[in-house]
């Protein structure tokens, strides 16, 4: 009896020590997985995992392996069957009492929701416990991330309470010399003050020490996010150039974390930052820059995809091949499987009903809409025909006008230099102060018949069918300009193809209008008129170095011919801009779509 006894004991010793030496080997293999993990793909992380025999790992071990598989699962499929594995890891780190890994899980779940668009009271209860947790376990590093995600998720609703929190976090930062934590806060407190609170001063200041720290200690991706930032508040100065030197300065830097988004992000504000410029070329330069690198990043995910995709089949091939060997557990999994399915069918006969219901809503919205946009339609057409009318009018006020201008006034101040110059000869043995006085007043007559003379033809000049817009505008340029006083130049480019007929009559007019308003009020005494074309749009720039005006100042009398351009811009979808400062000549926009 005794030697039977003795023989079981030496068993159960045997098999206690072979599984204290496999759980010993496990363990070490689970934490040397857990330095590998960031640097291994999917498939691996998988392969990996199932190496492991969870029950007989230890409790603290077993809940790193939950961990694990957590993160394995949010990193490829955006959370699905993440949770599950987090919820159990925090139950063994609690029976561990290892509470710093359960301050980092809370965290974790907390930026995972707060990057999901979670409302901030969903999460909240995560951070609360996690600081009591994080300050269990003493551990710096920690609290810094609590605090710092606090502040992040309340800095729009709650800025200065935002601040305070991001303030916490930097005294724990600087006391155990945490650079990278205090680069990144005091960059949130920047931005916070820059987007939310708009003092730029202040955020500027914060800006600049993270600048400071990040160089001090090199850290590439710190003074990348610092320079777009100070980017930012260039833009928001109107500082444009400064602002496009410090975008270039953050693509030019070197740094491995999210450096594709960085320059996606970085291009798109460099292309949007030369449009306020209104230099378009250079924004289209950068905006193609930033499609080619969205449509790699695209190539890039899809092949990712595609790898995965690839993964998930061989992990499934392999699990059908090991479920083959298993007969039976096939009773249990067919059930599994006709329940999913008839779950499946139920779940996407639901999807087609609701999507039916949508579509029948949308179509009601849709028709309800097209029927308030025909309304709309009929309503601008009759304010069109309204604006027609009215420069109609002016046209025939304007050539009426031309003629009295050109027959009447015109042939009276002829007719007085004539005879002013007639007297002027028949003058003679008169002082040089009386000479002087006439020779300044046959300038003087002279430059009011050339002026009437210019606004009579720029009253009285149109688009001629044969010729198109463009030589109808040189005409009219040529037609006003006064040698020594008024300089008209006209800069076509892209006008290689004729417009319609109608749409060049009124642009035409237009250019009429703004160049005889000029000529009558301006003091100009040079006048560019710039027509752009491109494949879907015509630009009209019209460009004079006069006296300016103000044009919210503008008198109503006197600015109906710009108020009847605004209106037929406006009816034709375009755009229509002035630009003016007394003082300091005038600029004037027209975009018209084709």
């Amino acid at each position: 009896m005794n030697l039977k006894s003795n023989k079981i004991k030496y068993i159960f010793t045997v098999l206690f020590l072979i599984s204290t030496v496999l759980t010993v080997a496990q363990n070490a293999a689970l934490k040397q997985f857990e330095s590998e993990f960031d640097q291994l793909d999917y498939k691996t992380r998988l392969t990996e995992l199932r190496k492991f025999k969870p029950n007989a790992l230890s409790i603290k071990d077993r809940a790193l392996f939950e961990h694990l598989s957590g993160k394995t699962e949010y990193l490829n499929s955006s959370g699905v069957g993440a949770v599950e594995h987090f919820v159990k890891a925090k139950e063994l780190y609690l029976q561990a009492k290892d509470f710093d890994k359960v301050a980092e899980l809370l965290v974790t779940l907390a930026e995972q929701k707060s990057l999901s668009n979670y409302k901030y009271a969903d999460y909240k209860p995560l951070l609360d416990e996690a600081i009591i947790y994080a300050e269990k376990s003493k551990n710096p590093d920690l609290l810094c991330k609590t605090y710092k995600q606090i502040g992040k998720s309340i800095y729009i609703l709650e800025p200065q309470k935002a601040i305070a929190y991001f303030q916490k976090a930097i005294a724990i930062a600087q006391k155990n010399k945490l650079f990278v934590h205090e680069i990144k806060i005091n960059g949130n407190i920047g931005v916070t003050y820059f987007e939310v609170l708009n003092d730029l001063k202040k955020a500027r200041y914060y800006h600049n020490l993270s600048l400071e720290i990040s160089k001090k200690h090199n850290h590439q991706e710190g003074i990348a996010y610092a320079y777009v930032n100070f980017a930012a508040i260039f833009r928001k100065e109107k500082n444009y150039e400064a602002a496009v030197k410090y975008y270039l300065m953050a693509l030019e830097l070197k740094f491995d974390n999210y450096r594709a988004n960085v320059d996606l992000i970085v291009l798109g504000y460099i292309s949007d930052t030369y449009k306020e410029m209104k230099n378009y070329e250079k924004a289209f330069e950068y905006l193609d820059k930033k499609k080619a690198l969205e449509k790699e990043l695209s190539d890039q995910e899809e092949n990712k995809i595609i790898r995965d995709i690839n993964t998930k089949y061989e992990t499934q091939k392999k699990e059908l091949e090991n479920q083959e060997l298993k007969i039976k557990d096939q009773k249990n999994k067919l059930f599994l499987y006709s329940f999913i399915g008839l779950f499946l069918v139920f779940v996407i006969g639901a999807y087609f009903r609701i999507s039916h219901i949508n579509k029948k809503k949308k179509i009601a919205e849709q028709e309800k809409l097209i029927e308030s946009q025909k309304l709309e339609n009929v309503l601008k057409e009759q304010e069109l025909l309204e604006i027609d009318k009215i420069l109609e009018g002016q046209e025939k006020e304007r050539l009426k006008l031309a003629n009295e201008l050109h027959d009447n006034l015109g042939s009276i101040l002829a007719t007085l230099r004539l005879n002013f110059q007639n007297l002027y000869q028949q003058t003679e043995g008169i002082k040089e102060e009386e000479r002087e006085l006439f020779a300044k007043t046959d300038e003087l007559i002279e430059d009011a018949y050339q002026k009437v003379r210019g606004m009579a033809h720029a009253k009285n000049a149109g688009v001629i069918g044969s010729e198109g817009l463009v030589p109808a505008v040189q005409n009219i340029a040529k037609k006003v300009a006064i040698p020594n006083k008024l300089k008209v130049q006209v800069i076509p480019f892209g006008m290689t193809k004729r417009l319609e007929n109608a749409l060049e009559v009124t642009l035409f007019r237009m250019i009429q209008e703004i160049l005889t308003n000029t000529i009558k009020h301006a003091q100009a005494t040079e006048i560019t008129i710039s027509l752009t074309q491109d494949d879907d749009t015509i630009n009209i720039l019209i460009e004079d170095n006069g006296k300016g005006f103000n044009p919210k100042a503008i008198d109503k009398k006197e600015g109906m011919g710009l108020s009847n351009i605004e209106k037929k811009v406006e009816q034709l979808n375009g755009t229509f801009n002035i630009d003016s400062f007394e003082g300091k000549g005038t600029t004037i926009i027209i975009d018209i779509p084709l």
